[in-house]
This record gives structure tokens, sequence and C-alpha cells, in this order.
């Protein structure tokens, strides 16, 4: 492939999941990080990585996210690279329309003492999750027109499965056919049924089929039944001696059960010319009564955004002040998501306290917010004096009006709540006249953060 400059990478391939990143499918690495040529799937994407004397090895030419080409089922994948193209993705015969941002360079820096390695890294730390049926490589780009045809040949050995239905219909040596495969080691594939007969002299006339239906082992299998409401006429018009009459362009996947070696398969049909089978489903079984559950909480969260709105119009400070903001967008994948009480959690208290603190900063560092709210209480006064005269009562009773509900069924008293702040404004003041000036600021957003941070705000 050094001579040549170029290279194709053609694989069919079955992811096992769309959910799997940086899993290797084929690769031809030294390590984790150096590599010649790497495929591989990131999600929905098929990403190739490979070293030329123009692009970074490390770096992936991908699919796109949107068109989420790569899906969790059997797909032809071709990787082509030349110096005039580039790298080309081709899923299922169709090329994808990716364009190459680096620009066309040599493979003469390829290492051929690298190993080839399916399904995984040469470390074993990128296993990739899924079925590889077949992986070619070749020193030469493919034409569009070889992957086409490649792609239509498909992978796998395939046969032609006969139902003789000459007993069914008034035509000699006639059968159903279908073209089927072994998809994966847990499936067969059925595809493109037909009806013809070996006979070229005889031809169907108008010979009704309805319901057709795939049975495995002595029972119609339970899923897969893509023909059953299949509705055609065998005529001579569109029958065609030596080809047959196509039934339908749909296919399907039946699962294995036994194994190619023992699995044995049969058809049933609604309606083969005058023989008619009057199908009843399956009645559904009753219904078990519905058992009672435990009892929800009428006690529920605030979410996130409504915790914010919430201490927003408590405070005064709008959610958009820079700090809050800022504290809010820290916070918020703590903060509860749902309203049911039964997912509370632990880091969602230590989240709504931090953003109360945020709040409380914001409100008492506003004069203007602080004198709505707090009145005439002299923030400017030692905190071993301030609270004394009166000053406790305009903090507190601020905080009971404007943060604390009315005649709620289940809350603590304002005698309570009162009693709690007067402790905590007591126990903030201990330090008498040793007390730092702006030790007043502090104890007065400590008690509102205490009652903005609680229950009042966290519970509807």
């Amino acid at each position: 492939m050094t001579a040549s400059g170029e290279y194709s990478i053609e694989a069919w391939v079955a992811p096992g999941n769309i959910t799997q990143e940086d899993a290797r499918i084929v690769t031809y690495s030294g390590s984790s990080t150096t590599r010649n040529v790497t495929l591989s799937q990131s999600l929905q994407r098929y990403e190739v990585l490979h070293r030329s004397t123009t692009s970074d090895e490390n770096t992936p030419f991908a699919t796109r996210d949107a068109d989420m080409l790569l899906q969790a089922t059997l797909q032809h994948v071709v990787v082509n690279y030349t110096p005039a193209t580039g790298r080309q993705i081709f899923v299922n015969g169709v090329p994808t329309g990716d364009v190459d941002p680096d620009d066309g360079g040599l493979l003469t820096e390829w290492d051929d003492s690298f190993a080839l390695v399916l399904g995984n890294e040469t470390d074993g730390n990128s296993p990739w999750q899924g079925a590889i049926r077949m992986v070619a490589i070749h020193n030469r780009a493919l034409t569009p027109e070889q992957v086409q045809a490649n792609f239509e040949v498909g992978v796998g050995q395939k046969f032609y499965l006969l139902f003789g239905v000459s007993h069914l219909i008034d035509v000699p040596e006639s059968f159903i056919v279908f073209e089927v495969s072994q998809f994966d080691s847990y499936a067969y594939r059925f595809t493109s049924p037909f009806f013809i007969s070996l006979d070229d002299s005889a031809e169907p006339s108008n010979i009704p089929l309805r319901g057709m239906r795939l049975g495995i082992n002595g029972k119609e299998a339970t899923v897969g039944q893509a023909w059953a409401n299949l509705d055609v006429v065998l005529d001579s018009g569109s029958y065609e001696p030596g080809a047959g009459q196509p039934l339908s362009s749909l296919g399907t996947i039946i699962a294995l059960e036994n194994g190619p070696g023992n699995d044995e398969f049969f058809l049933t049909f609604d309606q083969l010319g005058g023989n008619n089978f009057a199908r009843s489903e399956p009645s559904l079984p009753p219904q078990p009564a519905p058992s009672d559950q435990e009892p929800s909480s009428e006690i529920g969260l605030k979410t996130f955004d409504e915790i914010n709105e919430s201490m927003s119009r408590m405070t005064g400070v709008p959610t958009t002040h820079s700090k809050v903001s800022e504290k809010f967008n820290t916070v918020r994948q703590q903060l509860p998501t749902v309203e049911t009480i039964e997912g509370f959690l632990s880091s969602h208290q230590m989240a709504i306290t931090q953003l109360a603190i945020q709040y409380c900063d914001a409100l008492v560092s506003s004069d203007n917010l602080r004198q709505e709210i707090f009145g005439n209480f002299n923030f400017a006064a030692p905190a071993n004096t301030a609270f004394e005269g009166g000053g406790e009562d305009l903090i507190v009773g601020a905080l009971l009006s404007r943060f604390v509900g009315n005649d709620l069924a289940s809350q603590p008293t304002n005698e309570t709540v009162a009693n709690e702040l007067s402790n905590l404004i007591n126990g903030l003041t201990s330090c008498g006249a040793s007390c730092g000036p702006d030790r007043t600021e502090t104890v007065v957003k400590a008690s509102c953060a205490a009652v903005l941070g609680s229950a009042t705000t966290l519970v509807q």
C-alpha cells in the first residue's frame, strides 16, 4: 500500500449498539496513539484515523452526527483513500459525502511492523461490541461501481429456499422461493420472495395469495412476519417463465433456534388459491388487578429553576445579577430536577445553601434592597450593639414576613423560627467588642441564608 499510495478497507459489520465510543472495529496500529489506519465507531459515526505525510494520525475523519449512518444492524462499510480524493466513506454502497479536511498525502511513513487487530486496539482498551462478518484490505481504492457491486453481492453464503405449493394450487412443480442467508450468530435473513414453476409450460391464472407467514420448528415465528399482510394475485400477466413472479420487496430476520443444520422451516397462508385458513388471533390474557401503591407524598420539591426564581422574588435580587447568575450556573447540576420528595439528596441542600448565601450577599450589599426589606436597621453599628434595642426584631421580623409562608398545614411556628434566628444571631455576635467592622453585615447575611436556604424555599 505504501507503493501504490492508496488503500481500501472493506468490512461487513453489525454494531452491537449505537452508544459505544472510541471503539476500534479494524486497526492497523502499534499502540493507542500510533497507527497506520483505524476504522472505529463513536456513537452513530464511523471514524477513520490514518497516517500520511499531510494528516495527524490521531485526528478522526468521521461521518456526520446528524446523518446517523451507523446503525445496530448489518452494514457494508468501505473506507477509500487516494492522494487525489483523500479519505472517503461508503455505507451500504453509497458515499456519505463527507469531505476529508486534510490534503492528500503519501503513505511512506507507514510502519509494516504494526499489528492488524479486529474489534479492539492493540492495548486492549478500546473494545468494540458487535459482529464482523468480513474484512478485506485492498492496496487500491475501490471504484464507486465496485463498492456498489460488492454491497449488492452481500456477505456470507446465500441459498434459495423452496417451499412446494403444487398440492395447494393447480400449477405443477410450483414453489414459493426465498433468498436466505445466515444474518449473524443469532438469526436468518429472508428476502426477495417469489413464485415460480419449474415447468416452463405452466403459468398461474388468477390465484389469490394472502397472509403469508414463516414457521420454524413446528410453530410460526413470533416476530419478523413481514409478509403477514401480503395480498397478491398469481397470474400470467405478472409471471415470467423461468424467472417467476416477485411477491414482495420486503425482507425479514428470523431468530435462529437449533442452527442451520437442524432448523426446519414451513409456510402458512391465510389464503392460497381455494384454500383458506380462518386465523383467529389468540385472546389476550386477563390483566391483573392493579396493586395498591404506596401513597404519594403531598409535599414535593421545587426544581432548580423554581428555586432560583423563588429566591429572586423573596430577596428582590434579579436572577441576572452577575454573581448570582454565576453561582446558579455552578450549582445547577446539584439542584433538584424532579419534584418528588423521595428524590431529595444531601447534595441538593448543599447547592441550595450556596445559592441562598449568594442571594443574601447580593441583598445585604445593596443599599436600596436592604433598606426596602430591613428598614432602618443600622448596618454601620458594631455587631455587639446593632441587634440591641429592636435591631434584632427588624431583621427577624423582615425575614419572617418576607421568606416564611403563613397558615401552612405543616410548618414551624413563627415563634420557633424567631427563636432559632435569635440563637444564631447571639452566637455570631458573641465576639463582643472584638468583632470585625463588617461583622454586622455578615450576621444579617447568615440569618438571611439560614431562612432562605431552608424548606421555606425548597418544599412546595
